[in-house]
């Protein structure tokens, strides 16, 4: 079985688990806004024929954000239809989840519940606490956006179909 977690955020990511192989670095790839790497979905599906696995995708159900730019908010859903629409021209099934399902599944504590630290920030100590070898951070140790929430739904995934063949 493989998971994948698509976050389609401007600076957003795609990342395929596999948690069979759990040595294995799990892959991101990146969502170039000018260039939304269709490639990627489309390896999925020629992957998921020859090797016969079962891939579960998740797409994060995005919305406008108040204080965004309309520009911001456009380009931000541009990229969650981007992707939909690859997903479905290649006739991958997914399902849509929002920010707060996948957080509270994950163990991401509530607003109110967790101190000073921001969200990116908590949901990247926990993707790199369970995933030590995922490239979450750039050469400068900058977060990489969109990486560790790509990887925490992916993760995500890994715990609802746990118990599945």
């Amino acid at each position: 079985m493989l998971f994948i977690g698509i976050d389609p955020g401007r600076q957003g990511s795609l990342c395929l688990l596999d948690p069979k192989r759990p040595e294995t670095t799990p892959l991101f790839i990146s969502m170039d806004p000018d260039g939304y790497n269709a490639d990627a979905i489309v390896a999925t599906l020629i992957l998921e024929r020859q090797c016969a696995k079962t891939i579960h995708i998740a797409l994060e159900l995005v919305h406008s954000l108040g204080g965004m730019s309309a520009k911001s908010n456009f380009t931000f859903g541009g990229m969650f239809w981007r992707a939909k629409t690859i997903l479905d021209c290649v006739g991958l099934p997914y399902e849509l989840v929002t920010p707060k399902v996948w957080q509270k599944a994950v163990g991401v504590p509530a607003k109110k519940d967790r101190a000073q630290i921001g969200l990116k920030e908590l949901v990247a100590t926990m993707a790199h606490d369970l995933y030590p070898s995922a490239h979450l951070y750039g050469p400068r140790g900058g977060l990489m956006d969109g990486r560790s929430d790509a990887l925490m739904i992916a993760h995500y995934l890994k715990l609802k179909h746990q118990g599945e063949p």
